[in-house]
């Protein structure tokens, strides 16, 4: 039987200590990895010059890029091929899956392993989820911080109205070790080259936020996609604490993740009315939950720069304006 390769897909930008603690886990893997995709998107945190100096790169990429640059080197502690593009620019977090998929998928892949560089496999964690490649061609690993504190997901990816909801029928509890899912993250997620084929790249669109859940409810029409319920990797960086707002749990988000959050709802409805399974109830869930938002910028941020960015992403999505903020 022809032996699997297996290439790890790794996008950086300006998280230069957290992407070598991934790169050194990566290396040390007891299933050594065939070949690691390193995107790096245009990082200004001299990301370049800690790679050359930890020798995962020979040659620092010039400045001035107008398109990606490529460059190769052979890791000699685990015959890995580790293959470096800088990006010209930053295409965001969808941008660098995209590119880094593609090539490796046209380098003849098998499997596709993807993760930003923010998380870290525990030693094993490959050889771990190749045992369940049986069971579905994506596989998930769960997550956990370094205190030992495992996350818990009990929820699925509604595909009438385009968001995560919680599972009420007690499916997570049916099995011990695994469960299933319909969409997934870029945190770890093992994926084959028959179900990249199946679906494409990663939609560069996005820019931010969003583009890993589609590409997981995409996944999840051809595939099981299997969730491991043991935290293989760690998750570095944690949210601020959540705030009360009307009883519930407000938690504040970052400038960008308030506009690319509800932009990004209309490319998740662009995909759910592909598939046939979009409700006009959606469009109800999403502007209630943005006047929400806006109550919580109003009442917690003070901002007006926020509130602008939410209101601004709800008019891009409305007119299709799936560009930068």
């Amino acid at each position: 039987m022809e032996r699997q390769s297996v290439c790890a897909v790794v996008v950086t930008y300006n998280r230069r200590e957290l992407l070598l603690e991934c790169l050194e886990a990566l290396k040390g893997q007891t299933v050594p990895l065939d070949a690691i995709y390193l995107i790096d998107n245009a990082s200004t945190d001299s990301t370049p010059q800690l790679l050359l100096d930890s020798g995962f790169i020979d040659i620092i990429p010039p400045d001035a890029l107008t398109e990606p640059v490529g460059y190769h080197k052979k890791l000699s502690a685990t015959s890995t091929d580790i293959y470096y593009v800088r990006m010209h620019r930053n295409t965001g977090g969808a941008g660098g899956f995209h590119e880094g998929v593609r090539r490796a998928y046209d380098s003849g892949a098998h499997w596709l392993w993807l993760m930003d560089d923010d998380v870290e496999p525990v030693k094993d964690a490959l050889e771990v989820m190749l045992s369940y490649t049986a069971v579905g061609e994506c596989v998930l690993p769960n997550k956990k911080f370094a205190d030992g504190t495992v996350l818990s997901d009990d929820s699925h990816f509604s595909l009438s109205m385009g968001k995560m909801m919680p599972v009420r029928n007690g499916e997570f509890a049916q099995h011990s070790r695994f469960s299933f899912k319909n969409y997934a993250t870029f945190e770890g997620m093992l994926i084959s080259r028959r179900i990249v084929e199946q679906i494409g790249y990663p939609d560069r669109r996005f820019f931010y936020l969003g583009d890993d859940f589609v590409y997981g409810v995409m996944a999840s029409l051809y595939t099981n996609i299997v969730f491991i319920k043991d935290g293989l990797f760690y998750k570095k960086l944690k949210r601020q604490d959540a705030k009360s707002l009307m009883g519930r749990e407000s938690i504040r988000l970052k400038d960008m993740e308030i506009y690319y959050r509800v932009r990004n709802m209309f490319l998740i409805f662009e995909y759910m009315k592909k598939i046939g399974t979009f409700s006009p109830l959606a469009y109800v869930s999403l502007f209630m939950n943005t006047i929400k938002s806006a109550l919580g910028i109003v009442v917690y941020d003070k901002s007006l720069r926020r509130l602008y960015l939410l209101f601004k992403g709800l008019t891009d999505g409305v007119l299709k304006r799936f560009t930068k903020w």
